[in-house]
């Protein structure tokens, strides 16, 4: 994934590496992987499997010596291997997977790994970036504090944003190229710094455009203040133009962080933009945590704080920008659009970009758990049951196997 400078390319790609396989591919794997329950429940199966052999063992010595009875012994210790189910067990957890994989597919979410689901519905924490994940991340300038009315620096301005795929650059660039004519020209020593903005050099002249902490830390001058999205731009260590730019929040942003609160879990909103356009953000979908002015490797290392205090993290973001920060958490969640590169950072991929598809994650998650749970009590109540009244001579082999047959379709069919 490059994010320091500009590659320009046209290619095509055969089937194997397209975005459809890569999807075919994503859900292959998370159905073939095992959430921690499951292996969990396998490793139960071989000690059962052991345990009823020797149980049987026991039982035939038991009819055969002290009762003197060879066929009551011989039938009594079958009855015992053909009524325990390990294959219930083993069914258990599968197929609970196997069924919530499925629907989450059918609803655009891709879980790279099954086991996922069980992390997801014992998350505690969960964290969001802002642009493109709480807002949709197509801002507009609205403002001009430091207008710029010369096309040749414009026209700089634009190419420099046409080097990066960021939506405030992106939000800049149809902004000018509404107002004026613009041809392309070749930067020099492109440079993203991550978070915070872009530097180039085109002929004689030093461009630095992005937020004002950058422009703080070339020891530029600027004295703006901003409920809104800033993106300045200086020129030789001057500052030509300011912009003020605004995002829209999600239609469904609110409702889908009340359904979180509502499951006790916490919520940190994480964004690299300045304070005051946090604080807008969280006052109007009503979250309290937030931190502003972070570049991407402050996420990563506010997500390690909270994983030293022991919290499940689900991070939401946006797939590229917050990297660091998805490879910390233990579930990282991407608004993918479907993209190539989204599908590679991710444990989970929303297909459609809503955040609906996160509360769906979060519903289908904790009930496959719960059924999971469920099925295995289901398969250790059975056994319970059944193993001392084949052991004690109340089962013959016929109603042994139909009643083996029996837990195994009850699991099924829960």
């Amino acid at each position: 994934v490059n994010l320091d400078s500009v590659i320009r390319y046209k290619t095509t790609k055969d089937f194997e590496h397209s975005t459809l396989n890569n999807i075919v591919t994503f859900i292959e794997d998370s159905l073939s992987s095992k959430p921690t329950i499951e292996n969990s429940a396998n490793e139960l199966s071989k000690s059962f499997s052991i345990a009823i052999l020797l149980i049987s063992l026991f039982t035939f010595l038991g009819w055969y010596f002290y009762l003197k009875d060879f066929e009551n012994a011989l039938i009594n210790s079958i009855s015992v291997i053909i009524i325990a189910c390990p294959c219930a067990l083993a069914l258990a957890t599968p197929m609970a997977s196997l069924i919530g994989i499925s629907q989450l597919a059918k609803k655009k979410l891709l879980f790279k790994e099954s086991k996922y689901l069980e992390t997801m519905s014992k998350a505690t924490t969960v964290v969001f970036d802002k642009t493109g994940t709480l807002t949709n991340g197509k801002l507009k300038v609205v403002n001009e504090p430091i207008k710029l009315n010369n096309k040749d620096e414009l026209n700089l301005i634009y190419n420099l944003c046409d080097s990066t795929t960021h939506p405030i650059s992106n939000a800049v660039k149809n902004y000018i190229e509404e107002k004026t004519t613009i041809s392309q020209i070749e930067l020099t020593n492109f440079e993203t710094i991550a978070g915070k903005g872009i530097k180039a050099n085109y002929k004689n002249q030093n461009i630095i455009a992005g937020n004002i902490l950058l422009m703080k830390e070339n020891n530029i001058k600027i004295d703006i203040q901003s409920n809104m999205s800033i993106f300045s731009v200086a020129i030789n260590n001057k500052i030509v133009a300011v912009y003020e730019l605004e995002d829209t929040i999600k239609d469904d942003a609110l409702e889908t962080i009340n359904y979180i609160k509502n499951q006790g879990l916490k919520i940190i909103m994480l964004t690299g933009d300045n304070e005051n356009v946090a604080k807008k953000i969280t006052n109007e979908i009503d979250i309290e945590n937030f931190e502003a002015n972070l570049t991407p490797i402050d996420k990563a290392n506010y997500l390690k704080k909270l994983k030293a205090n022991n919290e499940i993290i689900v991070m939401v973001g946006d797939g590229i920008n917050d990297a660091p920060a998805l490879a910390i958490a233990d579930i990282s969640v991407v608004m993918g659009n479907g993209a190539d590169v989204s599908i590679g950072l991710s444990d989970i991929v929303i297909l459609d970009n809503k955040l609906q598809g996160l509360v769906d994650s979060f519903v289908i998650s904790k009930r496959t758990y719960k059924f999971i749970k469920q099925n295995l009590t289901i398969s250790l109540i059975y056994n319970i049951i059944t193993i001392p009244l084949a052991v004690f001579g109340y089962v013959i082999p016929l109603v042994a196997a139909l009643s083996m047959s029996l837990s195994s379709l009850l699991v099924v069919g829960n």
